[in-house]
């Protein structure tokens, strides 16, 4: 997926427990909002907030349930730019194939 996601977005990963001024970099960016770790959102190439991980149900963290997951792939399609439909069905795909693998992990 990270393969089809680099057309049109750059994967940057704050810790902001062992980065130098993380926690002020994720507080600009975020502000007050609490909720849980990871938490992403797409920034255009000006850093203006376009969408959050913060869902309906809040956030979606890493997205494995049903709703996480159309939230993360409603966030694509309002900012995508060069990814095409069948590219957003591979990511779709591949997020379903991620959720079995962790739902069949569980049950063990």
């Amino acid at each position: 997926m990270a393969s089809t996601l680099k057309i049109d977005y750059i994967d940057l990963k704050i810790d902001t427990d062992r980065m130098t001024h993380g926690k002020e970099v994720a507080a600009r960016i975020r502000g007050e909002q609490q909720g849980g770790i990871p938490w992403m959102v797409i920034l255009d190439g000006k850093g203006k907030k376009l969408i959050t991980g913060d869902g309906p149900e809040g956030n979606i963290g890493c997205p494995v349930s049903t709703g996480e997951r159309a939230h993360f792939i409603e966030m694509l399609q309002k900012t995508r730019n060069l990814l095409d439909e069948s590219q957003m069905a591979i990511i779709t795909a591949q997020l379903q194939l991620f959720a079995d693998k962790i739902a069949a992990s569980r049950k063990r």
